[in-house]
C-alpha cells in the first residue's frame, strides 16, 4: 500500500533554502542544469557565501528567496527566485550580478583576479512578452561579431508560468526541475514517477515534505504567503494614478509594524518551548538582547 505524503511548495524562502541553502549538491545539479557553462564544464564543489542585500520595501523582501555560492575555481553563483514579478526586475538582477562581480576585489587588487559571475532566475510572471519560449540566457556579446563575448557575467531567466502552459515538456534535467518547481505545491500527494526516478529531484522532493518542518519553519512558511499576496494586492491598487506613492508608503509602515510585531510573537512561542534565546534570535532577525528582553517582561 503506497503512502502519500504532504509537501510544501518549493518556491517559498523557507524551503528554498532548505533544499538549495544546505544541500550543495542539489545546487550543483541545478546551476549544471541551466547555465551556459564552457563545454566539459561541470560543477561539483559549491561554498555558500552571505546573501546579497535584497531591496528594503518589506513585502518585496518576501517575494525574492536566493543563494549565493562559489566553486572551487572561484566563479560566484546566484540564484534568486521572482514569485511577484514587477518592471524593475531586469534592473534589480543586473545590479545585483554587478554588485557581485565588483566585491570580489579588495582595495589595490589587480582586475586579473576577477571571476565570473553567473545569476540564475526564476520567474512567475510574463517577464518577455511576445515570447513563446521560458529559457532566456544573456551575455555581454560584441555588437557586430557575435563570437566576442565578455565572459564576466551570464544571467539566466527562466519563466515559470510559461512552462506550465507547455503541453509537451521535455525529458531533460532543467525539464526535471522546471517541473519539481511548477508541479510540486500543497495540493501533491502523490509525484510524478519520472520526478522520483532522478536522485537528486527525489532527494530534493523529500525535503519538501512537511514532517520535515519544525514549528518555526511552518509558522515562518505561512507567514511567507501572507507576504505575498499582500505585496500583490499593493502591486494592484497602488498602480492607480495619483494613490501609488501614498500607499506604498503607508503599506511599508505597517508592513514593518506587523513584522515587527509578528517576530515578538513567535520569539514568545519559541522561548515557551525552550528554544534557546540565541536560536531564536537567528530564526526571528531579532537581536539577542530584545529576545531576552521578552523573557523580563
Amino acid at each position: 500500500m503506497m503512502t502519500y505524503c504532504k509537501y510544501y511548495s518549493p518556491v517559498t524562502d523557507v524551503t528554498f533554502r532548505k533544499v538549495f541553502g544546505e544541500h550543495p549538491d542539489l545546487t550543483a545539479s541545478l546551476l549544471n542544469a541551466f547555465l551556459p557553462l564552457e563545454e566539459g564544464r561541470t560543477i561539483t564543489e559549491l561554498r555558500y557565501l552571505p546573501p546579497e542585500l535584497m531591496p528594503e520595501t518589506p513585502a518585496r523582501k518576501h517575494s525574492i528567496v536566493d543563494v549565493h555560492c562559489t566553486d572551487s575555481a572561484g566563479t560566484t553563483f546566484l540564484v534568486e527566485m521572482q514569485l511577484n514579478y514587477d518592471s524593475d526586475f531586469f534592473q534589480r538582477v543586473f545590479f545585483n550580478a554587478s554588485k557581485a562581480y565588483v566585491r570580489q576585489l579588495k582595495a589595490g587588487e589587480q582586475f586579473k583576479l576577477l571571476q565570473p559571475v553567473y545569476s540564475l532566475n526564476f520567474v512567475s510572471g510574463d517577464l518577455h512578452k511576445g515570447l513563446s519560449e521560458w529559457y532566456h540566457p544573456y551575455q555581454f556579446v560584441h555588437i557586430y561579431h557575435s563570437d566576442r563575448v565578455f565572459d564576466g557575467l551570464k544571467i539566466v531567466f527562466a519563466e515559470m508560468d510559461k512552462y506550465k502552459k507547455l503541453t509537451d515538456k521535455g525529458d531533460t534535467k532543467k525539464d526535471l526541475w522546471m517541473r519539481y518547481f511548477t508541479e510540486m505545491t500543497e495540493e501533491t500527494r502523490k509525484p510524478a514517477p519520472e520526478l522520483l526516478s532522478d536522485p537528486d529531484i527525489a532527494k530534493a522532493i523529500e525535503l519538501l515534505e512537511i514532517i520535515n518542518y519544525n514549528e518555526a519553519e511552518e509558522y515562518l512558511y505561512d507567514k511567507y504567503w501572507d507576504a505575498v499576496s499582500i505585496e500583490a494586492t499593493w502591486k494592484g491598487i497602488g498602480h492607480r494614478e495619483g494613490e501609488k506613492e501614498g500607499l506604498e508608503k503607508g503599506l511599508q509602515q505597517g508592513l514593518q509594524q506587523g513584522r515587527e510585531d509578528e517576530k515578538r510573537h513567535l520569539a514568545l512561542n519559541m522561548l515557551a518551548k525552550g528554544f534557546a534565546p540565541n536560536l531564536v534570535a537567528e530564526i526571528t532577525g531579532l537581536t539577542t538582547e530584545d529576545v531576552l528582553s521578552l523573557v523580563t517582561h
